[in-house]
């Protein structure tokens, strides 16, 4: 690297170390913050086919992002606010040093990168229950008797469990990966480009389009019956993603590049590359720097539980400021859910123990609406419910209870209880549900 800064003018040199430092920073950040899947390799072999630049002109479009993740960054320092704050100052440092970048870039980077299955978390669950229902449905209007329950749909003696790779959307990633290659594909034929806004709602495009054609899969599935580990199982899933995915994406794409899209200024000289604003950078540098050697997970600036008791029960402090009640009968968990921080839902704590979800359902149980399910291990099986809990509200839904507690600071919790019948289960949560759970005391029978 040094031999080949000497080469460079010299009006080079400092934007090529400081370029050279976020290299550094992202070799070392990287492999333990991706996860290296199959959608992560693919999107960053598409890097250098989309990573366009506009050598004509210079852009501090990422300022205002890189301030406003730096900044988050700096007083909460952790994984996924560094990789944002250093993301943008990158990007900045870029743009404003060599030229402007394709828009996709940062969607591409943004879609392999954990930021984009935090926020596909948020929906997922809800999403697969949804799938159950309208397939459901759509199989009793052809005269087949189904029925749904959770995220598993009974048709005769046959029963489909909705789960996630089911459902296919785990192939949600890669169906807007090959939708950007295809939105870039014709940019550099066409001649025209989207805008930020007009790339997102593109994104958005390609996703209504996985989920539409994980309907069709699980439909498909249904009426035919096709079971789970069998051939046909996986060539419906690949003629699904063909037909209602990558085929619409190749023919609509262009018409919308063309409507949407705005064409390039008449060709130019390129402007010659130099770090401007050295101080600018030089600072984002510094703060990046610091805000690295402080880096921590999203737990640890969650505030242990509050000291509480259920009387009748066994209490044990855990880590992550998670509190465990236990008695004969009943097992009760409480963690500390931070609106800022992912989601950590029971399914990913049981699954981590060996334990497998089944019959996943939304339930009313007096005025409130939880998630029930059913954990198996081997010939282990005990019965699960989970909300969000703030003492007063009581929901399943991630927004409804983030936006509170953003808004008024309220305290939430994530409260599991396991019981080893569906009756005991039943009984414990309508006790729950019936008092705030944390308050200093509370009695439980």
């Amino acid at each position: 690297m040094i031999a080949l800064t000497l080469k460079l003018p010299l009006k080079w040199h400092a934007a090529v170390v400081l370029v050279a430092i976020y290299s550094g920073l992202l070799l070392w950040f990287v492999p333990h913050y991706f996860n290296w899947t199959a959608e992560m390799i693919c999107g960053l072999m598409l890097v250098p086919y989309i990573c366009t630049m506009d050598a004509q002109r210079r852009s501090l479009r990422y300022l205002a992002p890189a301030l406003l993740f730096i900044t988050l960054a700096m007083l909460m320092p952790v994984n996924t606010l560094f990789f944002l704050a250093m993301l943008f100052a990158a990007l900045l440092l870029i743009e404003s040093s060599f030229g402007r970048v394709s828009n996709i870039l940062l969607f591409l980077l943004l879609l392999i990168s954990p930021v984009f299955r935090h926020f596909t978390r948020l929906w997922e669950f809800p999403m697969r229950l949804w799938l159950t229902e309208k397939v459901a449905a759509v199989v009793n209007l052809l005269g087949m008797q189904a029925s749904a329950v959770g995220n598993q749909i009974q048709l005769g003696k046959y029963e489909f469990s909705i789960d996630t790779a089911c459902a296919g959307l785990n192939m949600l990633v890669m169906s807007v990966i090959i939708g950007l290659f295809v939105l870039a594909w014709y940019q550099k034929h066409v001649g025209k480009f989207l805008s930020v806004l007009s790339i997102l709602l593109y994104v958005g495009f390609a996703v209504a389009l996985n989920v539409l054609g994980n309907f069709f899969r699980i439909l498909f599935i249904v009426i035919f019956k096709i079971m789970p580990g069998t051939f046909f199982h996986d060539v419906i899933g690949i003629i699904c993603l063909a037909v209602y995915v990558l085929l619409p994406l190749l023919v609509l794409t262009k018409p919308i590049l063309i409507r949407l899209g705005n064409g390039r200024s008449a060709v130019g000289a390129a402007i010659e590359p130099a770090l401007h604003y050295p101080w600018l950078h030089a600072l984002l540098l510094a703060a990046i720097m610091f805000t690295a050697v402080r880096v921590t997970s999203a737990d640890s600036f969650v505030k242990p539980a509050a000291n509480f008791t259920i009387n009748g029960y066994s209490q044990q402090q855990m880590d992550g400021g998670i509190m465990k009640f236990e008695n004969r009968r009943t097992l009760i968990y409480c963690k500390p859910a931070a609106f800022y921080a992912p989601e950590h839902d029971p399914m990913i704590c049981w699954v981590g123990s060996g334990y497998t979800f089944t019959n996943i359902r939304q339930e009313m149980v007096g005025n409130t609406r939880i998630y029930l399910a059913t954990l198996q291990k081997g010939t282990d099986r005990l019965y699960s419910a989970w909300w969000f809990d703030n003492g007063s509200i009581k929901t399943v839904d991630q927004f409804a209870w983030r936006w509170t507690a953003a808004k008024s600071g309220s305290r939430f919790y994530l409260v599991n209880v396991s019981a080893s019948s569906p009756q005991a289960l039943r009984e414990r949560v309508g006790e729950l549900l019936s008092k705030n759970l944390f308050k200093t005391s509370t009695t439980i029978k």
